[in-house]
């Protein structure tokens, strides 16, 4: 066969992921920088890299109780560990550092997957019962304050919500656990107040989130209210109503100058607009929302400010599956992790997982699951042709572990590339009537550029 002078050739890249995987559409639709597939990828400088590793356990809690969730107290760097409770048994409370051995602090008040507020230099805990507080010293329960389920600070007061109770509860200016911290006198401003959300709407506070200047109070109806302003010039004004928004506290998340939250349809979004006090509801994650919603139960989020990453587990009961939004650059991938995720926290060392009763460290400096290597799999894009594609070579650059090798695949051809030698030219006759490249590996690697030099005819 001759070889076809290079003006002949046609380049097809699949070099740019950058808009993540789109299966809204047709593999055969999509952009060029999307991909059908992106599994175990992060992105690095809009390259696609093997998923940061996970470490050895650095805390592990022993005996009978199961660890719920955690807090990163980034002041002390200590790690606040709840255990799971019923409404007899209360979970207990312990204390930790990295590599330490945790230490009981007490007991819940509530039943509820915590939440909790750094505030007058102490940590603020509301589990569905009475507000808690751990001072370093103790954890202690303050009786005087109302029941709930959230708490958070706002321009030097704390705000407590429960579900069943449509009030938001504001402690006195300064003060949220003297016994006066949450009796209101309606003579004096700085004490205790409360606001009624959504009268007789028929829907339960799910959450409130502040937002700039205002507040967000989701509701279990699938109205979303505005809070603006401070006492006593509160505006209540209802900015959304049908947000399919999850039960879930931990399925709403502030990214940004937006509120996320997960429905069964996908990402949706309330965002500000330029007209001050007007908010938009939108639906974000548009292009894999489908893969998102397969199945969604008791959902859970966590925004990952370094990382620029929205962390999604859709459904509660395969914690293994995460999916990844990634806002910065509006895209999505999949990753799958060796035990399931039970809570994410950013902090002075990196993100940090529990799983079970252990915390683990999640970063790039890790190249693989504690010793087990990471799989990967990415499906382009697919480009077709009414004629036939007569592919002549490919120029490879991926670079990664010098021991390494990625596994690509092209209609019924494969090969491996070997990452002692990043780059290189694969020359490969083939005729195919659709393009579209698989690429496997458990090695660590970045993909930089793959280009297909072809006649079409």
């Amino acid at each position: 066969m001759p070889i076809e002078r290079q003006e002949q050739l046609t380049a097809f890249s699949f070099s740019d992921y950058s808009g993540g995987v789109n299966v809204a559409q047709p593999p055969e639709q999509i952009a060029e920088n999307e991909a059908e597939l992106i599994l175990n990828y992060e992105y690095d400088y809009n390259r696609l890299r093997t998923r940061g590793g996970t470490s050895a356990p650095l805390v592990t809690l022993e005996g009978e109780d199961v660890i719920e969730s955690f807090f990163y107290d980034a002041a002390t760097e200590a790690y606040i560990l709840f255990c799971e409770g019923t409404e007899k048994k209360k979970g207990n409370v312990y204390i930790t550092y990295l590599n330490d051995t945790p230490k009981l602090l007490g007991v819940l008040t509530g039943a509820d997957r915590p939440i909790c507020c750094k505030y007058d230099n102490c940590v603020y805990i509301a589990s569905g019962d009475k507000l808690q507080y751990y001072d370093y010293e103790g954890l202690k329960t303050i009786e005087s304050s109302k029941l709930c389920d959230n708490v958070f600070e706002r321009f030097g007061r704390l705000v407590v919500t429960h579900r069943g109770d449509d009030n938001l509860y504001y402690s006195a200016t300064g003060d949220a656990k003297s016994e006066n911290a949450w009796t209101e006198d309606s003579n004096v401003d700085s004490s205790s107040k409360w606001l009624e959300v959504g009268y007789k709407d028929d829907g339960d506070i799910i959450t409130c989130k502040p937002m700039a200047n205002d507040l967000l109070v989701f509701k279990t109806n699938g109205r979303i209210y505005s809070v603006s302003n401070e006492y006593p010039s509160w505006t209540v004004s209802q900015v959304g109503e049908k947000s399919y928004a999850q039960d879930m506290q931990r399925s709403i998340e502030i990214v940004g100058n937006s509120v996320a939250f997960i429905t069964a349809n996908g990402i949706r979004s309330v965002d500000t607009v330029q007209t001050y006090g007007n908010f938009t509801m939108n639906e974000i994650g548009y292009k894999f929302n489908k893969l998102l919603t397969e199945v969604v139960y008791k959902p859970m989020c966590w925004n990952i400010v370094s990382k620029r990453q929205l962390v999604i587990i859709p459904d509660a009961r395969n914690r293994q599956k995460v999916f990844i939004y990634q806002y910065n650059m509006d895209a999505g991938f999949e990753l799958e992790f060796p035990f399931a995720v039970d809570d994410v926290a950013e902090t002075s060392n990196g993100v940090i997982l529990l799983s079970g009763n252990s915390l683990y460290r999640w970063s790039f400096d890790l190249t693989t699951d504690n010793g087990k290597p990471i799989e990967t799999k990415l499906i382009t894009r697919k480009v077709t042709t009414e004629v036939a594609f007569y592919t002549r070579k490919y120029n490879i650059t991926i670079e990664g572990d010098a021991n390494g090798v990625v596994n690509l695949t092209a209609g019924k051809q494969s090969w491996k590339h070997h990452l002692k030698k990043s780059h290189k030219i694969k020359y490969l006759y083939d005729t195919l009537s659709e393009l579209q490249l698989t690429l496997t590996s458990n090695s660590h690697h970045t993909i930089t550029t793959i280009i297909l030099y072809s006649v079409v005819k």
